[in-house]
C-alpha cells in the first residue's frame, strides 16, 4: 500500500482501528481526538517516509500509538500553523 493517499478501500480496511484508537484515547480522558486528525497524523507524520506498508502492519501500527505519540505531532502542527484567535471557538479547550 502506498502511503501517501488512501484510497476509499483502504480507508474502509483500517476504520475500525482508527475508531477504536480515538475510543481509547477519548476513554483515557483525551476527548478532542477524532478520526480525520488521527488519519492526519498517520498519513502526514507517521507514514510520511514509509514506502510501502501493508494493511496488516498499518492495523497493527495504529493500534500502538501511544497518546504522546499523537499529541506531540499535535503541538507540531500547532507551532507551525498560522495562529488566529477566532479558530478556538472556546478557550476551555486549552485547558
Amino acid at each position: 500500500m502506498k502511503i501517501q493517499k488512501l484510497s476509499w478501500h483502504q480507508k474502509v480496511l483500517l476504520s475500525k482501528e482508527i475508531k477504536q484508537k480515538c475510543r481509547s484515547f477519548q476513554d483515557n480522558g483525551y476527548r478532542g481526538v477524532n478520526e480525520t486528525e488521527l488519519l492526519n497524523y498517520l498519513l502526514l507524520y507517521r507514514w510520511k517516509n514509509q514506502q510501502r506498508l501493508s494493511i496488516k502492519e498499518c492495523k497493527r501500527d495504529i493500534l500502538h500509538i501511544k497518546p504522546n505519540e499523537f499529541f506531540d505531532y499535535q503541538q507540531l502542527v500547532a507551532q507551525t500553523s498560522p495562529f488566529q484567535w477566532n479558530d478556538w471557538k472556546d478557550i476551555e479547550d486549552l485547558l
